[in-house]
């Protein structure tokens, strides 16, 4: 309670007496202070077993009892030390400028503040609760959807630290409303299509055009549900990191069309904002209706080309199934052909070498079909098949490509290595096993020795003319002349078995 009461102290002389306070992580220096003022605050630091260091006007360490002579003090408040990641702040004004300039730590801890505020990067509560930030997923930056062309930045960078996940409890108090004003000016930001950098209108492109003027935090507050309105429109439109452009596109047409007189922002959206988002959700549903046909037939046509693709690697593989056992046969049949006929081992070497370069070929035309393929597929992802996730353009394109790639590699690597082998082992075979031929013999016939026996030339001529049948005696007359008898004689296959066969006469000398 005595921490409130000095946040609401110092606070309360900001409002009244021009204070000035400016806290770090570890103190909270408070200036331009009367004497009084001093003391008030002097005694609720040590209620507090804080310490706390007076300097005078001239800048020096004043001890004792303040004095308005020596005004204005400075007061220098230790605070506890914090946890990692935690930032610890007394006053909502320090709350605001923080607010402002932005602070790395998840953990904010605001003494005056009522309730916890859970945003998509940091937790807001009080001092004495305790929470784990739950740090959202990263969304689409606001910088790249809302033009500026001033030279300060207006529009977050960031949109997840002014997400609240739960509308604020206690909506009218005022550490909430420091909070609530904050968030208002950057969500309303990120709603229009650009921001003028003279005046800083909100311009909306429609059609029609529209400009609204600057939001004003502390002239034109926000009302819970139009600030309700406010949150959900934008966490709609920033909820689908791809999606987000589309969103702020019909958000902001829409905002456009229920153009009117405008007095001032507030007043505008309070209006118009829930109406304009109910119909940019309408016209979102439409287009993913008909992004759903145009995704389909994309689908379609990209199953039909893996298909394709797919079959033509298997085709090809087929192919040089029957290119590699071509290639086989011819090689055993050069090999058969070398040893059966003799063949000319170059003939072979050069005909073997035109098979195996064919085989090369087929090979060679897969290996760049299924390099070009994939490099297609690697060019057209990005530009066609982006709204596919990974896991799913893995699963529907890459591993059907890889597997059919891969019984193709499988097919090509054999039947080169049994190509190569086959092709040495002719070359090797043609060169290496040469065929003799057998001399060609001619039979002679030995012509009788001078000093053989005639006896012995008689026999040697009967056994070569052992089938012949004998020669039967011509029998002669005195003078050599065969007898008529003889040439009276019939036929060997006419002659009569009964009649008796004359005995011939004896050979005579002539």
């Amino acid at each position: 309670m005595l921490l409130i009461t000095l946040a609401r102290t110092i606070d309360r002389m900001v409002v009244d007496h021009a204070v000035c306070i400016d806290e770090s992580d570890n103190s909270a220096i408070v200036s331009n202070l009367a004497a009084e003022h001093v003391a008030e605050l002097q005694a609720i630091c040590v209620a507090l077993t804080w310490g706390a260091q007076l300097f005078d006007s001239a800048g020096e360490l004043f001890e004792g009892e303040p004095d308005s002579n020596f005004e204005p003090f400075l007061l220098v408040i230790d605070k506890p030390a914090s946890a990692d990641s935690t930032v610890q702040l007394l006053t909502n004004r320090a709350f605001s400028k923080l607010l402002l300039e932005g602070h790395e730590a998840s953990i904010w801890k605001v003494a005056q503040i009522e309730c916890t505020l859970f945003t998509g990067t940091r937790v807001i509560a009080p001092w004495s609760v305790n929470h784990v930030a739950e740090i959202a997923e990263v969304t689409k930056s606001p910088r790249a959807l809302v033009k500026e062309f001033g030279g300060e930045r207006k529009v977050p960078e960031d949109v997840r630290p002014w997400l609240v996940k739960a509308q604020p409890e206690n909506f009218d108090d005022p550490s909430t409303q420091v909070w609530v004003r904050a968030s208002s000016i950057a969500l309303i930001r990120c709603l229009p299509s650009e921001i003028d950098a003279e005046t800083e209108a909100l311009k909306f492109r429609g059609p029609p055009r529209l400009a609204i003027p600057e939001f004003d935090a502390e002239k034109d507050s926000l009302d819970p549900e139009t600030y309700k309105t406010l949150v959900d429109a934008v966490t709609w439109v920033f909820e689908n990191q791809r999606e987000a452009e589309m969103r702020h596109v019909l958000l902001a047409a829409e905002i456009a069309r229920s153009g009117s007189t405008i007095q001032s922002a507030g007043a505008f959206l309070k209006q118009n904002l829930a109406d304009a988002w109910e119909s940019a959700k309408i016209a979102y549903e439409m287009a993913v209706a008909e992004t759903g046909r145009d995704t389909l037939k994309v689908l379609s046509d990209l199953r039909k080309a893996v298909t394709e693709e797919t079959a033509k690697l298997s085709d090809m593989g087929r192919q040089l199934n029957a290119a590699v056992a071509a290639a086989l046969a011819t090689g055993i049949g050069l090999m058969a052909a070398r040893v059966a006929t003799n063949a000319p081992p170059l003939l072979i070497a050069v005909v073997m070498g035109v098979v195996a370069i064919y085989i090369a070929t087929v090979i060679h035309s897969g290996v760049q079909f299924m390099r070009l393929q994939r490099q297609l597929r690697e060019d057209w992802q990005q530009r066609l098949y982006r709204f596919l996730p990974e896991t799913e353009y893995e699963k529907m394109v890459v591993k059907p490509t890889r597997h059919a790639e891969t019984a193709f590699t499988w097919t090509a690597w054999l039947g080169g290595i049994a190509v190569v082998v086959l092709t040495v082992a002719c070359v090797f075979w043609a060169f290496k096993n040469e065929v003799k031929t057998p001399d060609n013999t001619k039979e002679t016939i030995s012509e009788p020795s001078p000093h053989r026996d005639p006896q012995d030339l008689d026999q040697t001529r009967d056994g070569m003319s052992h089938n012949k049948p004998p020669t039967a005696v011509v029998p002669a007359d005195s003078a050599g002349h065969p007898t008529d008898t003889f040439l009276a004689q019939p036929a060997t296959g006419a002659a009569k078995t009964d009649a008796p066969m004359p005995t011939p006469p004896p050979l005579t000398e002539p």
